[in-house]
Protein backbone atom coordinates (compact mmCIF):
# COMPACT_ATOMS: atom_id res chain seq x y z
CA UNK A 1 0.00 0.00 0.00
CA UNK A 2 1.49 3.42 -0.88
CA UNK A 3 2.78 5.46 2.03
CA UNK A 4 0.86 8.55 3.05
CA UNK A 5 2.25 12.05 2.62
CA UNK A 6 3.49 12.19 6.20
CA UNK A 7 4.60 8.58 6.51
CA UNK A 8 8.20 7.63 7.17
CA UNK A 9 10.18 6.24 4.27
CA UNK A 10 13.39 4.20 4.29
CA UNK A 11 15.42 3.63 1.14
CA UNK A 12 18.06 0.96 0.50
CA UNK A 13 20.89 0.58 -1.98
CA UNK A 14 23.70 -1.95 -2.12
CA UNK A 15 27.01 -0.81 -3.62
CA UNK A 16 28.49 -2.73 -5.14
CA UNK A 17 25.55 -5.03 -5.82
CA UNK A 18 27.94 -7.89 -6.53
CA UNK A 19 31.07 -8.90 -4.62
CA UNK A 20 33.43 -11.85 -4.44
CA UNK A 21 33.01 -14.58 -1.87
CA UNK A 22 34.58 -13.42 1.41
CA UNK A 23 33.91 -9.71 0.76
CA UNK A 24 31.20 -7.72 2.54
CA UNK A 25 28.40 -5.83 0.85
CA UNK A 26 27.75 -2.25 1.95
CA UNK A 27 24.07 -1.35 2.32
CA UNK A 28 23.22 2.35 2.51
CA UNK A 29 20.06 4.38 2.61
CA UNK A 30 18.11 7.24 4.14
CA UNK A 31 15.26 7.45 6.65
CA UNK A 32 12.92 10.39 6.20
CA UNK A 33 9.46 11.51 7.25
CA UNK A 34 7.54 13.88 4.99
CA UNK A 35 10.85 14.48 3.24
CA UNK A 36 12.64 15.48 6.46
CA UNK A 37 15.68 13.39 7.53
CA UNK A 38 15.22 11.46 10.77
CA UNK A 39 18.41 11.44 12.88
CA UNK A 40 19.35 9.07 15.69
CA UNK A 41 16.92 6.36 14.62
CA UNK A 42 17.58 2.60 14.46
CA UNK A 43 17.52 0.97 11.03
CA UNK A 44 17.69 -2.80 10.65
CA UNK A 45 19.10 -4.70 7.70
CA UNK A 46 17.11 -7.87 6.99
CA UNK A 47 18.27 -10.71 4.75
CA UNK A 48 16.75 -13.70 3.00
CA UNK A 49 19.47 -15.97 1.67
CA UNK A 50 19.41 -18.04 -1.50
CA UNK A 51 17.16 -19.84 -2.44
CA UNK A 52 15.04 -17.01 -1.01
CA UNK A 53 12.65 -19.13 1.03
CA UNK A 54 11.20 -18.35 4.43
CA UNK A 55 11.23 -15.10 6.36
CA UNK A 56 13.74 -12.28 6.32
CA UNK A 57 16.24 -12.52 9.20
CA UNK A 58 18.16 -9.73 11.00
CA UNK A 59 21.58 -9.15 9.42
CA UNK A 60 22.76 -5.90 10.99
CA UNK A 61 21.69 -2.53 12.29
CA UNK A 62 22.77 1.10 12.29
CA UNK A 63 21.77 4.49 13.67
CA UNK A 64 20.92 7.27 11.25
CA UNK A 65 23.09 10.36 11.12
CA UNK A 66 22.02 13.99 11.10
CA UNK A 67 21.16 13.69 7.42
CA UNK A 68 19.05 10.58 8.01
CA UNK A 69 21.57 8.36 6.26
CA UNK A 70 22.84 4.99 7.45
CA UNK A 71 25.43 2.45 6.33
CA UNK A 72 25.74 -1.25 7.19
CA UNK A 73 28.49 -3.61 6.04
CA UNK A 74 27.71 -7.31 6.10
CA UNK A 75 29.15 -10.38 4.40
CA UNK A 76 27.08 -13.21 2.95
CA UNK A 77 28.15 -16.60 1.63
CA UNK A 78 25.68 -16.73 -1.26
CA UNK A 79 23.26 -14.51 -3.17
CA UNK A 80 20.84 -12.72 -0.89
CA UNK A 81 17.72 -10.54 -0.87
CA UNK A 82 17.98 -7.50 1.41
CA UNK A 83 15.61 -4.91 2.78
CA UNK A 84 15.86 -2.20 5.42
CA UNK A 85 13.34 -1.55 8.18
CA UNK A 86 12.86 1.27 10.65
CA UNK A 87 10.99 -0.44 13.53
CA UNK A 88 10.00 2.72 15.40
CA UNK A 89 8.46 4.23 12.29
CA UNK A 90 7.07 1.00 10.82
CA UNK A 91 8.84 1.68 7.52
CA UNK A 92 10.12 -0.94 5.08
CA UNK A 93 12.30 -0.44 2.02
CA UNK A 94 11.99 -2.21 -1.30
CA UNK A 95 13.74 -5.56 -1.62
CA UNK A 96 17.20 -5.42 -3.21
CA UNK A 97 19.06 -8.47 -4.54
CA UNK A 98 22.80 -8.67 -3.92
CA UNK A 99 25.09 -11.17 -5.63
CA UNK A 100 28.07 -13.09 -4.28
CA UNK A 101 30.45 -14.42 -6.94
CA UNK A 102 33.10 -17.11 -6.54
CA UNK A 103 36.49 -15.68 -5.58
CA UNK A 104 38.68 -16.33 -8.60
CA UNK A 105 42.41 -15.93 -9.19
CA UNK A 106 44.28 -16.56 -12.44
CA UNK A 107 47.93 -17.42 -13.08
CA UNK A 108 50.00 -18.85 -15.92
CA UNK A 109 53.23 -20.80 -16.24
CA UNK A 110 55.59 -21.21 -19.20
CA UNK A 111 56.01 -24.89 -20.09
CA UNK A 112 58.82 -24.50 -22.60
CA UNK A 113 58.84 -23.35 -26.19
CA UNK A 114 55.57 -21.57 -26.93
CA UNK A 115 53.54 -23.72 -24.53
CA UNK A 116 51.84 -22.20 -21.47
CA UNK A 117 49.49 -23.42 -18.76
CA UNK A 118 46.75 -21.07 -17.53
CA UNK A 119 45.16 -21.87 -14.18
CA UNK A 120 41.99 -20.37 -12.70
CA UNK A 121 41.39 -21.16 -9.03
CA UNK A 122 38.04 -20.64 -7.32
CA UNK A 123 37.02 -20.29 -3.67
CA UNK A 124 33.35 -20.90 -2.83
CA UNK A 125 31.41 -21.84 0.33
CA UNK A 126 31.99 -25.38 1.54
CA UNK A 127 29.37 -27.74 0.15
CA UNK A 128 28.65 -25.70 -3.00
CA UNK A 129 28.82 -27.58 -6.31
CA UNK A 130 30.73 -25.45 -8.82
CA UNK A 131 30.19 -26.92 -12.28
CA UNK A 132 30.27 -24.16 -14.91
CA UNK A 133 33.19 -24.48 -17.36
CA UNK A 134 35.81 -21.75 -17.47
CA UNK A 135 36.33 -19.98 -20.80
CA UNK A 136 39.91 -18.90 -21.52
CA UNK A 137 40.80 -15.98 -23.80
CA UNK A 138 44.13 -14.75 -25.19
CA UNK A 139 45.57 -12.32 -27.71
CA UNK A 140 48.88 -10.72 -28.65
CA UNK A 141 50.44 -8.27 -26.19
CA UNK A 142 49.03 -5.12 -27.81
CA UNK A 143 45.55 -6.49 -28.46
CA UNK A 144 42.58 -4.82 -26.78
CA UNK A 145 40.37 -7.92 -27.12
CA UNK A 146 40.92 -11.64 -27.61
CA UNK A 147 38.86 -14.70 -28.64
CA UNK A 148 38.11 -17.88 -26.73
CA UNK A 149 41.12 -20.21 -26.97
CA UNK A 150 39.63 -23.07 -24.97
CA UNK A 151 37.51 -24.12 -22.03
CA UNK A 152 37.93 -26.43 -19.06
CA UNK A 153 35.69 -28.01 -16.45
CA UNK A 154 36.48 -27.05 -12.84
CA UNK A 155 38.05 -29.80 -10.75
CA UNK A 156 37.36 -30.01 -7.01
CA UNK A 157 40.56 -29.80 -5.00
CA UNK A 158 39.06 -29.67 -1.51
CA UNK A 159 35.81 -28.45 0.10
CA UNK A 160 35.16 -24.96 -1.28
CA UNK A 161 38.16 -24.97 -3.66
CA UNK A 162 38.11 -25.68 -7.40
CA UNK A 163 40.57 -25.33 -10.27
CA UNK A 164 40.26 -25.13 -14.07
CA UNK A 165 43.40 -25.60 -16.18
CA UNK A 166 44.18 -25.04 -19.87
CA UNK A 167 47.34 -25.77 -21.82
CA UNK A 168 47.85 -23.64 -24.92
CA UNK A 169 50.44 -23.14 -27.65
CA UNK A 170 51.05 -19.47 -28.40
CA UNK A 171 51.06 -18.48 -32.09
CA UNK A 172 54.63 -17.90 -33.26
CA UNK A 173 53.85 -14.36 -34.46
CA UNK A 174 53.10 -13.33 -30.87
CA UNK A 175 56.80 -13.74 -30.03
CA UNK A 176 55.91 -15.10 -26.61
CA UNK A 177 54.14 -11.88 -25.56
CA UNK A 178 50.43 -12.12 -24.88
CA UNK A 179 47.44 -11.05 -22.81
CA UNK A 180 44.86 -13.40 -21.34
CA UNK A 181 41.64 -13.54 -19.36
CA UNK A 182 38.83 -15.86 -18.28
CA UNK A 183 35.07 -15.94 -17.84
CA UNK A 184 32.65 -18.37 -16.22
CA UNK A 185 28.88 -18.59 -16.16
CA UNK A 186 26.49 -19.34 -13.33
CA UNK A 187 26.63 -22.86 -11.88
CA UNK A 188 23.07 -24.15 -11.61
CA UNK A 189 21.91 -24.41 -8.02
CA UNK A 190 25.03 -22.76 -6.57
CA UNK A 191 23.41 -19.48 -5.52
CA UNK A 192 26.64 -17.71 -6.54
CA UNK A 193 26.52 -14.93 -9.10
CA UNK A 194 23.94 -13.66 -11.57
CA UNK A 195 22.13 -16.50 -13.41
CA UNK A 196 21.47 -14.10 -16.30
CA UNK A 197 25.12 -13.20 -16.87
CA UNK A 198 26.93 -14.65 -19.87
CA UNK A 199 30.41 -14.66 -21.35
CA UNK A 200 31.49 -12.60 -24.37
CA UNK A 201 32.75 -13.98 -27.66
CA UNK A 202 35.76 -11.73 -27.25
CA UNK A 203 37.29 -10.72 -23.92
CA UNK A 204 38.21 -7.08 -23.35
CA UNK A 205 41.64 -6.91 -21.73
Amino acid sequence: MPAGAGAAEVTLEVDPADVRFGTAHEATGTLTEAGVPLAGQTVMLNARNYPYQGAFEPAGEATTGADGRFSIKQGFERNVQLRASAPAQGALSRVVRAYVFPRASITFRALGGDRIRIVQTYRVPRGVRFTAPTLFYAGPRRASTGPVIGRAEPRRLSPGRFRATLRYTLPGEWNGRFRYGTCFRYSEGSGLGDPRAGCPRRFRF
